[in-house]
């Protein structure tokens, strides 16, 4: 029988989860130098302008990226702190 770790899994998933924060990371960073402007900024300008497909499609798909920036970053922070259990 194979005997794993529990630490041995959960810094497993960290590097995979920061591999995965890498990405993202590039991604609204990609968004903010198209725009020259933080999502906030750019949300808010949304509101104000005539329909852009283009616009609204980064803006969905921006929109997307921090939704999954928080997602990850809680992952993180769980197993940081040792706040999961295997099953």
């Amino acid at each position: 029988m194979l005997t794993i770790k529990m630490c041995d899994i959960a810094d497993s998933l960290l590097l995979e989860l920061m591999a995965d924060m890498h990405v993202v990371k590039d991604k609204l960073g990609f968004f903010e130098n198209k725009y020259h402007m933080p999502y906030e900024e750019f949300e808010q300008s949304m509101k104000n302008q005539e329909e852009n497909y283009q616009h609204w499609d980064d803006y969905m798909e921006w929109k997307a990226y921090r939704h999954l920036f928080e997602d990850i970053s809680r992952k993180i922070r769980d197993i940081k702190n040792a706040d999961f259990e295997v099953n």
